[in-house]
């Protein structure tokens, strides 16, 4: 077997799949708001039952104020921001664009 090398198979080397999820900066929602929604969809859990906060990681109004458009109205481009919350990778793009990785399997 020398020059060979044992592969493990094909899906080991897959990512996990991405949650993705969009803000939209004219709706009535903050960011931030959008974010915990996003992640309690990912992982499945009522938004309601406060397991599920962004304080001990990123302070939600520090998120909403980040991105929100500049004074004279121009959007923020080419930013993001990424931070975990269970485990969950997030990361929140000036585009609006939300993806949220679970953790690698092991």
């Amino acid at each position: 077997m020398y020059g060979q090398r044992p592969y493990p198979p094909a899906s080991q080397f897959r990512p996990p799949s991405v949650y993705r999820a969009t803000h939209d900066p004219n709706g009535p929602a903050t960011l931030s708001t959008t974010v915990i929604h996003a992640l309690a969809d990912c992982l499945g859990v009522d938004v309601t039952d406060g397991r599920l906060s962004l304080y001990d990681t990123v302070d939600p109004d520090a998120l909403d104020t980040l991105f929100r458009p500049r004074y004279d109205g121009r959007s923020r481009t080419g930013g993001s921001l990424s931070f975990v919350v269970h485990d969950h990778r997030v990361t929140v793009s000036s585009t609006g664009e939300i993806l949220i990785e679970p953790p690698a399997r092991r």
